[in-house]
């Protein structure tokens, strides 16, 4: 696997990557919102285009026999984030970490997320949040307990799960 900064080539095959993975995602989690899909892409096109305008983001992809199988964004952290915890200066969101349906539970989000946190400085301090019920058991699994739970944020017992990580030595 390869594991690189995004290029402006890189547009078409990330968009493609969002809407398999949210149609796959909102298929599975059985979501009935109508406009979840269209306005989730449009927020993932949005953070591609500030990483080429905004120092202060960067997007990631991994490729597999080159192809783009995952990615994932260091941003600032995102309005949920800011509006429940006191965010430190200069801390980051690990976000927008996608994996391609087929590619999934094949080491893909474990190497994403290991390339990601390398970019980072040791003691930097991070954040990471979900929303989807089988994105907040993966996080659980591979971070532990969220920092945060935000009991019926999308409705009733469907939570929000923020998780804060201060990047360890080695």
């Amino acid at each position: 696997m390869n594991f690189r900064p995004i290029t402006p080539d890189d547009v078409k095959p990330l968009q493609r990557l969002f809407m398999e993975s949210l149609s796959d995602l909102i298929r599975r989690e059985q979501f009935e919102d109508a406009d979840l899909l269209d306005e989730e892409v449009a927020r993932l096109n949005t953070t591609i285009q500030d990483s080429f305008d905004d120092d202060f983001v960067d997007v990631f992809v991994v490729e597999r026999d080159g192809k783009i199988v995952g990615t994932a964004a260091l941003l600032p952290p995102n309005d949920i984030i800011t509006a429940h915890l006191d965010v430190e200066t200069g801390a980051l969101e690990i976000g927008c970490v996608y994996v391609a349906p087929n590619q999934q539970r094949q080491g893909v989000g474990s190497f994403l997320l290991t390339e990601v946190m390398a970019t980072l400085d040791e003691g930097a301090i991070f954040y990471l949040d979900a929303g989807f019920p089988s994105s907040q058991e993966y996080w659980e699994k591979r971070l532990g307990p969220p920092t945060m739970i935000l009991e019926h944020y999308w409705g009733l017992g469907a939570p929000h799960k923020i998780w804060k990580i201060t990047k360890s030595p080695g």
